[in-house]
């Protein structure tokens, strides 16, 4: 397994503004459980919630996941969870950890709670 260094350093690089690996929690998922047909049922389901609650916001980005995960020529997917007082990411990599499928990120508000 990849050090946690350098899977920041990947995600850091599609995502620009994220700051100092210090600044941040990061949990790296050592199961290989994740698998794309199952997560691509499980966020069509929170997208339809989204659209549903006229969140567009949301279901959009949900959408971009959801083209990802598609777009993947493998089952197997990691993935890495990234938290700080104002920022959560989840994020969905390969199985090498070498390329990000895709990822859903919120705000967090000043008690701790994820705003999406």
């Amino acid at each position: 397994m990849p050090i946690t260094k350098d899977i920041f350093k990947l995600i850091k690089n599609e995502r620009k503004f994220l700051d100092n690996i210090e600044d941040y929690d990061i949990k790296i998922s050592e199961s290989n459980n994740f698998e794309k047909e199952n997560l691509i049922g499980i966020y069509k389901i929170r997208r339809y919630t989204a659209t549903k609650n006229q969140n567009q916001k949301l279901a959009q980005k949900i959408d971009n996941l959801i083209l990802g995960l598609e777009n993947y020529s493998e089952n197997k997917l990691r993935f890495v969870s990234i938290l700080n007082e104002k920022y959560y990411g989840v994020f969905y990599l390969s199985t090498l950890y070498d390329k990000i499928i895709g990822y859903l990120e919120s705000e967090v508000d000043d008690n701790g709670n994820i705003i999406i």
